[in-house]
């Protein structure tokens, strides 16, 4: 055996050499900068980490984090819903009508319905008459808020004072162990939604189609069954959300969560769902959940005018596309070491000639 400079092969002696940056990321990343979050709240806005404001948190979160888990099947499957602000209002607005006529048990069929049918809406466009999503979610989004304008034209719809005390109002005001119901709530529907996407033939077929539609319709899988059980399941995740939202407000019209589906989306992306489809991951979702409800808290604990709320909202965003796009990049096996570069050390082997 010879020992040639020129034809040395070399290994790492590094366990780095088959760590992915992208897998990394999806693993640790959100879940870490949560953590310096919680971390540096105490000196950006003091007594925000006591009991009262920590419940406060989960409670307003709720209805953010169990819209995120239909839009995690949206986006793993290659597609947006950006109606479900719209969806949002109207479901507050018809569901708070129902309880006014019919009591608590109407209120529920009423929002899971038309959460529902919103999701049937947007389905028929999209596998019916084949409009892409985005612009039929788009177009819905303003059909949707619309009608709850126009149900509300007479004056926003309430919940009475005087039922304060029903089991309609404490879906949003009820502890249990010193846990909010809503928040509750949102952990059984992220515990449903990842046996769907990771023990049902659904799930796995929905992750398919994201990531090869074509070659998903090439072994049989049905683009327009993928397509009305993910805008379903997103707008059952409206209804749901929309209980534990206007038992929280009491109040819902037209106007209600401007900008939500901005919210929802970022949550989605910055958890590790690629944008591109074939990827989901409900954990991520819910790490990215509470890390944009935490920093929401703080800028209104601060009386951050809602203006530059907005303006943080949009950056979230910005941040939550461009971790994406690095994602893809880094997603090889060897990219941290890539990355590092000569910061690793190299090890020289021989090789006979």
């Amino acid at each position: 055996m010879t020992r040639t400079s020129a034809a040395s092969r070399f290994s790492l002696s590094s366990p780095f050499s088959t760590v992915s940056l992208g897998r990394l990321w999806d693993t640790w990343g959100i879940t870490a900068i949560l953590i310096v979050l919680l971390l540096c709240t105490p000196a950006i806005a003091p007594g925000f980490l006591e009991v009262d404001n920590l419940q406060s948190v989960l409670r307003e979160s709720a209805y953010v984090g169990i819209v995120a888990v239909g839009m995690t099947f949206a986006i793993a499957s290659g597609a947006f819903d950006l109606s479900v602000g719209g969806q949002l209002a109207l479901t507050s607005v018809v569901t708070l009508m129902a309880f006014n006529g019919g009591g608590t048990a109407a209120a529920i069929a009423a929002a899971l319905t038309t959460g529902l049918l919103c999701g049937l809406v947007n389905a028929g466009l999209i596998t019916g008459l084949r409009v892409p999503p985005f612009v039929a979610t788009l177009g819905s989004l303003f059909v949707f808020r619309g009608i709850a304008y126009l149900l509300t034209q007479d004056g926003p719809q309430t919940l009475p004072y005087d039922q304060i005390g029903s089991p309609f109002a404490k879906l949003g005001s009820l502890n249990i162990a010193g846990l909010p119901l809503p928040f509750l709530i949102m952990v059984a529907v992220f515990a449903g939604g990842w046996i769907l996407l990771r023990r049902t033939a659904i799930g796995r077929r929905t992750l398919a189609y994201g990531s090869s539609p074509s070659a998903a319709r090439f072994c049989g899988i049905s683009d327009t069954r993928v397509r009305l059980f993910v805008f379903c399941l997103v707008g059952l995740t409206v209804g749901i959300a929309a209980l534990t939202y206007i038992t929280r407000v009491w109040t819902a019209d037209g106007s209600a969560q401007d900008g939500f589906e901005l919210k929802v989306i970022a949550a989605v992306v910055l958890g590790g769902t690629a944008l591109k489809g074939g990827k989901g991951t409900l954990v991520g979702t819910f790490s990215a959940v509470f890390l944009v409800s935490i920093l929401n808290e703080v800028l209104v604990s601060r009386g951050v005018e809602s203006a530059y709320q907005r303006i943080v909202l949009g950056c979230v965003l910005i941040v939550a596309l461009t971790v994406d796009g690095l994602r893809t990049r880094f997603a090889a096996p060897g990219s941290l070491r890539r990355a590092l570069g000569g910061l690793i050390p190299r090890k020289a082997t021989q090789s006979a000639p």
